[in-house]
């Protein structure tokens, strides 16, 4: 079972995951795989409104990615994500594979310059995460070249579902917005500092049976990211005193990356809330139910006084 807050926690620590103590440069990122209607460009929207240097995008293109080279090589956009990743496909076939490569690229050696620029002026390699969110359809039709081309070895694949999916009809029935409780995620040490990377030999080794069912011809890329984002949770519960396991956070979320996904639970409306709203109905309905008969005995009153006056 994976939940909300767990896998909220895990994107948002791979976000700061650059800043791991490693010897490793390389950034990844994390394709969210799922039906239509569990949340994940939700899920990824949040990293927008929790950190200035995670940038949203509704759209890309290769002109519009060299002018964020520099904002990236500079450190001020750490994140690229994409909640609808299939719309970068809804173009030409040789521009979606001349975009996809730049992102290849970006989430892993480094971008440098695009193919219309001059390839001999000298330029600081460009990296970040790169997150996205599909539907199970659009990596099936893209697995093939994503296998050939190494894009899926740079990325985790998390597939999910909703536990319960009539928790959705019930939140729009009671007319309010789930309630993740994620109350603090984690921020980038002040100073600009870097994180320790205090995970034990044992500890990678757990992230690398966790990726085994991941596609790619090696998990190497997709391994250090979990290692990072390990790394980020045990340092930030840390400094906030959590009493949450950093390990069971990744336990959660590595069922994500087995062979049948994870079941994931949002955590339903509290019980007293869903009470207050439907006392308060039951008040509003009284009270029309009181107006409605007051107006039927207003209308018998007239029809009998009526009725009297016709048999004078």
């Amino acid at each position: 079972m994976l939940y909300a807050q767990d896998l909220i926690e895990v994107l948002c620590a791979a976000h700061l995951s650059a800043l791991v103590e490693s010897p490793y440069e390389e950034r990844g990122g994390i394709m969210l795989i799922g039906p239509p209607g569990v949340l994940k460009s939700t899920f990824l929207e949040e990293l927008d409104r929790q950190y200035s240097d995670a940038l949203s995008l509704t759209d890309l293109n290769a002109k519009a990615l060299t002018t964020l080279r520099d904002r990236i090589s500079g450190g001020t956009i750490r994140t690229l994500v994409f909640p609808e990743f299939a719309k970068l496909y809804e173009r030409k076939d040789d521009t979606a594979a001349n975009l996809e490569g730049s992102l290849r690229a970006i989430a892993a050696e480094g971008f440098r310059s695009a193919s219309f620029e001059d390839q001999q002026i000298n330029r600081i390699r460009a990296r970040a995460l790169v997150l996205g969110a599909m539907t199970p359809a659009t990596q099936t039709r893209r697995f093939t070249a994503w296998e050939e081309s190494g894009f899926n070895r740079r990325f985790l694949w998390p597939l999910i579902r909703l536990a319960e999916p009539g928790v959705l009809e019930d939140a729009v029935m009671e007319w309010r917005r789930i309630d993740f409780r994620v109350k603090h995620v984690p921020q980038a040490p002040l100073s600009g500092g870097r994180i320790p990377n205090s995970t034990t030999r044992d500890e990678r080794m757990r992230m690398r049976v966790l990726c085994k069912y991941q596609p790619g011809a090696s998990a190497t890329q997709q391994v250090q990211l979990m290692v990072k984002i390990l790394a980020v949770l045990k340092w930030w519960y840390d400094q906030i005193q959590s009493p949450r396991n950093p390990m069971e956070v990744m336990e959660s979320f590595g069922e994500a990356l087995g062979k049948d996904g994870a079941e994931l639970m949002l955590r339903p409306i509290p019980a007293s809330v869903r009470r207050r709203v439907r006392q308060k109905e039951y008040r509003v309905k009284l009270h029309e139910a009181g107006r409605v008969l007051s107006r039927q005995g207003q209308r018998t009153k007239a029809a009998k006084k009526k009725r009297r006056k016709v048999k004078r």
